[in-house]
């Protein structure tokens, strides 16, 4: 009887076509696992080999962008190499910044491009800011802000050493032009940065309204100009240099284009701005202590803050 029923099946055309049917649906689902699988991977390296063309260049054009704010941003400071990390997901680019005090580099920190700097200061008092690196943090007043008692850092200058290089942070009385500043200034005291007047007449009675600190600016909330370049050499023409980075900011998409945008705007009111016509209302200057004490009398000078500190050679 096996045997009837065995050959029963072989002949049996209705079985052996839905075997076929069966099988044949099978391989077809098989065949287009295969085939979906290997176009999803051929997609996604596609995919992952544009990425990695495409990031290098996109991550670029935010370093420039941000590096570009940067040099106006912030008291004598500048920022070292990028140092890049290109990934499928999450790029990133790390720099360290720095100050120069007559060449002398003084480390600040690392900044990186995916996130804002964010200052963490400690605050004794009003007048007075250290960072958590152990760095003084110079401060600056606008002219126009009155205050019940203005810092003046000058009178403590005889602490230091005869050696020791100072930078000292300096708020005017009014705005003076670039030339007025250097003939402000005793010839053995370097001038190293410039701070430039970008504040409309809404932020500056906002200041007035505030109380300290609120009316008083850290050297990382200053914006304005360097006289040397990354490595200490003088510029030829600074504001010239100043003013093209502030033009490349407000036309390039980024973070920053919005800030840049609006100082331009306020910088440019009065006209084309050069070295005869910026308003300059503070400086940053290094000199050891005997040419800084020539400062004391200096009507000019409103307030002073000292900032880094460190041996010299010379």
């Amino acid at each position: 009887m096996k045997d009837n029923h065995e050959l029963d099946d072989l002949f049996s055309f209705e079985k052996n076509e839905k075997n076929l049917i069966t099988k044949a649906k099978q391989k077809s689902t098989i065949r287009m696992v295969f085939i979906s699988g290997l176009v999803s991977l051929l997609v996604l390296t596609l995919i992952i080999l544009v990425k990695l063309q495409v990031t290098p260049w996109l991550l670029n054009k935010e370093l420039i962008a941000q590096e570009t704010y940067y040099e106006v941003h912030g008291a004598n400071s500048f920022i070292g190499p990028w140092e890049e990390s290109i990934q499928i997901i999450g790029s990133k680019a790390t720099a360290p910044q720095y100050k120069l005090l007559d060449g002398r580099p003084v480390y600040l920190g690392e900044i990186s491009n995916n996130s804002d700097k964010i200052e963490v200061h400690l605050t004794p008092n009003e007048y007075e800011t250290y960072s958590y690196l152990g760095g003084k943090v110079m401060n600056f007043i606008h002219p126009e802000v009155k205050l019940n008692h203005v810092p003046n850092e000058l009178k403590n200058i005889d602490m230091f050493q005869d050696h020791q290089l100072i930078e000292m942070g300096l708020s005017f009385d009014k705005a003076y032009s670039l030339d007025e500043v250097k003939a402000m200034l005793p010839k053995d005291i370097s001038l190293q940065w410039a701070w430039v007047d970008v504040y409309s007449v809404e932020e500056v009675n906002s200041l007035q309204t505030s109380e300290p600190p609120a009316n008083i600016f850290t050297e990382n909330e200053v914006f304005g100009f360097s006289l040397v370049d990354k490595t200490g050499i003088r510029l030829k023409d600074p504001v010239k240099e100043f003013m093209e980075s502030v033009v490349y900011g407000k036309n390039h998409m980024g973070r920053y284009k919005r800030d840049m945008a609006t100082f331009y705007e306020t910088l440019t009111e009065q006209g084309e701005v050069d070295e005869t016509n910026i308003k300059v209302i503070g400086s940053v200057v290094v000199g050891k202590k005997v040419a800084l004490k020539q400062l004391q009398n200096e009507s000019g000078v409103r307030a002073s803050s000292i900032g880094a500190v460190v041996d010299s050679f010379k």
